[in-house]
């Protein structure tokens, strides 16, 4: 018991001088956010030449991120697409920062919350559940990952969206990194398979190998999801993007 206590005192300890490091550089180095070339979507091109595709493919409504981290995604997002933007951050230093670096940024909402709650509250308003929604999915982090629920909240409420998910496993392709979720579980198709197979999900992946990502470092892997069925059959006319057969397998 004391361990244990121990243990997550320290582990706080750790959490707040990250943020504070954070802090630090961002006010001095970064204090507002500016569009570029590198910026959102872990400055991943290929990523963002997808959002572009589905843009042009699907009549969005709304962006809704979980994990707005610096507001870099979010900040992208709305130039991106000139849509609504939603996101959401639950911890306050994050959220705090990201406010003060998309300041006077028109079209852009920043909700303090737990992604699944703002997600739920989001699902709520009949004005965004009935329309079409992207959603970007990047609120994993630490011992906590609530990404299957977020995507069975998702699939609940709406019955048209896309769903992208940040530091995903690519299958078949370790030039992708990826995370973990806790001390025993990854960021792969095995995490979200009961979401999946319960709203009868596709699972596309990028098709250019990872190798061939102009990132630095290795860049991060995705995968994005859609309904099976007609909306979701148009991600198979994404040219950067492979449907994996066996998503519920």
């Amino acid at each position: 018991m004391l361990k244990s206590i121990r243990n997550h005192y320290f582990r706080d300890v750790i959490n707040r001088l990250n943020d504070l490091e954070t802090a630090v550089r961002v006010l001095t180095e970064s204090p507002a956010y500016e569009p570029g070339d590198g910026v959102g979507l872990n400055g991943s091109m290929n990523r963002k030449r997808i959002f572009g595709e589905l843009l042009r493919k699907y009549d969005f409504s709304f962006v809704i991120e979980t994990g707005t981290y610096l507001g870099d995604t979010a900040g992208y997002f709305a130039e991106a697409s000139n849509l609504p933007v939603y996101s959401s951050e639950i911890n306050p230093m994050l959220h705090s920062l990201a406010r003060m670096r998309l300041k006077g940024r028109p079209g852009i909402r920043l909700v303090r919350s737990d992604s699944r709650k703002f997600l739920e509250d989001m699902g709520a308003n009949r004005d965004v559940a009935e329309k079409e929604c992207f959603f970007y999915l990047d609120a994993h982090w630490g011992k906590d990952c609530p990404l299957a629920e977020e995507i069975s909240i998702i699939a609940s409420r709406w019955r048209n969206f896309v769903v992208m998910v940040d530091d995903f496993q690519v299958p078949g392709d370790p030039g992708y990194a990826y995370d973990r979720c806790g001390m025993f579980r990854w960021m792969n198709l095995s995490l979200i398979r009961k979401s999946v197979m319960e709203h009868d999900l596709a699972a596309y992946f990028p098709s250019t190998p990872g190798t061939e990502e102009a990132a630095s470092g290795k860049p991060k892997g995705f995968v994005v999801l859609a309904r099976n069925g007609e909306y979701g059959d148009r991600l198979k006319t994404v040219s950067l993007l492979r449907e994996h057969r066996s998503a519920k397998g």
